[in-house]
């Protein structure tokens, strides 16, 4: 018995240790995930990146620093349709505060393919830098 309840008490701190690894390590949910670093335009695409071919299948703005303030921004994220016009995401502009944002907590475009061009612009002034995960 005395074996038994020692096994059990190591089968239970492994679960737990597990568990404790599962939840603490943010990265997990973006693995396979893609990140392009952009300057904003001001109410316009900026700097261009291309959706990449990952398990990511939106736009999530993941790191944002408004460059002209210390208390963030409006943003929208853009992409070229098939006729190669820029189209505004149906979110429009989100506010982000500057700094860290959870993927999937702000999704400013939703389903891209893989391999469209997308841009990000800004609301209140232009050349923020932003991260966007895809």
């Amino acid at each position: 018995m005395r074996f038994a309840n020692k096994a059990l008490s190591t089968l239970a701190a492994a679960g737990i240790a597990a568990a404790t690894l599962l939840t603490a390590a943010p990265g997990a949910s973006a693995a396979g995930c893609a990140t392009s670093g952009l300057w904003t335009g001001y109410l316009s695409p900026g700097q261009t990146a291309y959706k990449a071919n990952s398990g990511c299948r939106d736009l999530n703005l993941t790191y944002s620093d408004d460059k002209s303030g210390a208390n963030g921004d409006d943003y929208a994220g853009f992409y070229r349709d098939a006729y190669g016009y820029w189209t505004i995401g149906s979110r429009g502009y989100v506010y982000a505060g500057d700094g860290y944002h959870g993927l999937d907590e702000i999704v400013l475009v939703s389903n891209l393919s893989n391999g469209r061009e997308f841009s990000v612009a800004s609301k209140w002034d232009g050349g923020d830098w932003v991260e966007i995960t895809h």
